[in-house]
């Protein structure tokens, strides 16, 4: 268990560094991150998921309003239909 949230923890730091030495959007898709778990009732029940997300949401460049905009917008947007 300690192996799994060291990866998780190592993973966050791993995309925070990114994003600090990335492109201009970087945060932005961080904030998506997180609200692609809080979106979706599968991730949310996924320890590492949340782990990943609270690790990522403390960051001061996930900023709350980058995450509720994103919140919105994967709510509007309707999944493709499976056939």
């Amino acid at each position: 268990m300690k192996a799994a949230a060291t990866s998780d923890t190592s993973l966050a730091e791993r995309l925070v560094a990114f994003a600090e030495r990335g492109p201009g959007d970087a945060y932005y898709r961080l904030s998506r991150v997180v609200a692609r778990v809080l979106v979706s009732r599968r991730l949310r029940q996924r320890k590492k998921w949340c782990d990943l997300a609270r690790q990522l949401s403390q960051n001061a460049g996930v900023e709350d309003r980058l995450v509720m905009q994103a919140m919105r917008w994967l709510n509007q947007t309707q999944p493709i239909a499976q056939s």
